[in-house]
């Protein structure tokens, strides 16, 4: 495995110490090639294209970053703390019965 510094795009600022790995991909090669013409426009490489998708094909990885773009708190929840937050208000089966009787009585008027 090698050691390599490279720029977070996230924070381009900050350089990050991380592990990368060398791999070996058996791809197409007119798809490699119209990738890598649209990465070289972006000032991107492949190698930064495929890590992009296996970060979004991580899950957690990709709730994480939805959350934080949406702003909000990225955490797992306990079935208390979900059922004490949530939101009371009329009961569902309460409306549907006062829609039900209502469309009745209109119907038995005509």
């Amino acid at each position: 495995m090698e050691i390599l510094i490279y720029v977070n795009p996230d924070l381009p600022w900050r350089k990050t110490l991380t592990r990368k790995v060398k791999g070996t991909l058996s791809l197409r090669k007119d798809v490699v090639r119209r990738a890598k013409s649209k990465l070289a426009m972006e000032g991107r490489s492949l190698s930064d294209a495929v890590e992009e998708f296996l970060l979004t094909y991580d899950e957690l990885h990709f709730l994480d970053k939805l959350c934080e773009s949406l702003g909000l708190e990225s955490r797992f929840y306990t079935s208390s703390e979900i059922t004490a937050n949530r939101s009371t208000g009329l009961k569902a089966e309460e409306v549907v019965r006062e829609v039900r009787d209502e469309r009745s009585n209109n119907l038995s008027r005509h």
